[in-house]
């Protein structure tokens, strides 16, 4: 067959001539698409023209509501990951050599398939969620999280917050700057927490042969309610929000002594104004894990990162503290813990650490650009407030203590 084809083809060179006939290859043909978890495997066959040169590259795309996942390599069959299980994406291959890239074969549907026997369900499902947060699991390898607007444990009444864009500041009215990146801030008392958007996890990830960076917005949720941001406070700025910590401590009407902190004892403060969710940490919190850890014990599972991956504390199935060396760039690792006795790939906040890998730096699973523009439109750490926003309480307080 391949040697009739290859008389076909000469055939065909001789009747149109070689400059017509070109030198790109034909389109290779997709024989089968088979599903798997988050995943298909496409196999087809190279074309029965190559082109002017021997092919070097097959590329097959997967696309489903205007997303397109891709595999490349030598030969079939090449797998595609990251795929969302239940969703139908139509396939298609092309084979490229020297001179470029062939048109695209023909499509062929694929639904990749949930796999049970690797589902973290059963583990989030028995998770300890705090009070009053909404978790759905639609699926077995889907997961939807309704973040609170306030996290379980106890949050200060004041914080150090940036101030407005373009505010003319003031000594007399308590101004402070951060440690690091001299960020001005002020007093704000923490009200008026706006409301949260559903998070929807796939629970069945899969790792990605390369990380992707975290975005600026929440990079996951954990179990008091609030969600995990990455470390820095400004994306690519070379302070992290913990070793940017500042404090300012003022006097009420009463004569109470009051110390707003830009970070709380929780390593968490409120996201600013129009900013999206209300409250979010930087780093491992003790107040999450104090939920479900106990001092001689491991830790326990306290989140889901937003590529599906469980978030844990620093101590392994031995007791022992996970030291930061021992974790992949993204503070991932895989090993056994109370909720996966199995062995798990899951992250690891690090204790005592405030540097770049206080919290995740990347994702080690598989994501989606448009999980990646959900999370970023959710909000920035670092956003300039409204107009309307009232930090009045907190001006005044310190004004009456000026004017002592």
């Amino acid at each position: 067959m391949r040697h009739f084809g290859g008389l076909f083809a000469l055939a065909l060179m001789a009747l149109a001539g070689c400059n017509e006939f070109g030198n790109l290859p034909w389109a290779p043909s997709i024989m089968t698409a088979q599903p798997g978890n988050a995943s298909a495997v496409i196999a087809f066959v190279a074309p029965v023209y190559a082109g002017q040169s021997s092919i070097s590259t097959y590329v097959v795309n997967c696309t489903a509501a205007g997303e397109t996942w891709s595999a490349r390599g030598e030969a079939s069959p090449l797998t595609v990951s990251g795929l969302d299980n239940g969703v139908e994406y139509a396939c298609t291959v092309s084979a490229s050599n020297t001179a470029g890239t062939s048109a695209n074969s023909s499509a062929i549907t694929v639904k990749p398939q949930p796999d049970s026997a690797n589902s973290l369900a059963s583990g989030y499902r028995r998770a300890a969620w705090a009070s009053g947060m909404s978790i759905t699991f639609p699926t077995e390898c889907t997961m939807t999280v309704w973040p609170s607007a306030r996290p379980s444990h106890a949050v200060d009444g004041y914080y150090l917050t940036p101030v407005v864009t373009g505010k003319k500041l003031g000594a007399d009215k308590g101004t402070r700057f951060t440690k690091v990146s001299a960020m001005p801030l002020e007093v704000t008392l923490l009200q008026g927490l706006g409301a949260q958007a559903p998070m929807q996890f796939n629970i069945c990830p899969t790792k990605a042969p390369v990380p992707t960076a975290v975005n600026t917005g929440a990079i996951g949720v954990l179990i008091s309610g609030s969600v995990l941001f990455g470390a820095a406070e400004i994306a690519g700025h070379r302070a992290t929000t913990l070793n940017d910590n500042a404090s300012y401590t003022f006097k009420n009407r009463d004569g109470e002594a009051i110390t707003a902190r830009f970070i709380d004892r929780c390593n968490g403060h409120p996201t600013p104004a129009n900013a999206g969710n209300s409250y979010h940490y930087h780093g491992l919190s003790e107040c999450v894990t104090s939920m479900v850890d106990h001092e001689d014990g491991p830790s326990h599972l306290i989140g889901v990162a937003l590529d599906g991956f469980p978030i844990y504390g620093d101590k392994d199935m031995n007791r022992q503290v996970i030291a930061p060396v021992r974790l992949d760039a993204c503070n991932g690792i895989t090993s056994p813990t109370p909720e996966f006795p199995q062995g798990v790939y899951h992250y690891v906040l690090p204790s005592g650490v405030k540097e770049h890998n206080a919290s995740m730096r990347c994702y080690g699973g598989d994501i989606s650009r448009k999980q990646l523009a959900i999370a970023d439109s959710n909000g920035f750490c670092y956003a300039p407030q409204t107009s309307g926003t009232t930090n009045s309480i907190g001006r005044m307080a310190m004004d009456e203590t000026a004017k002592k």
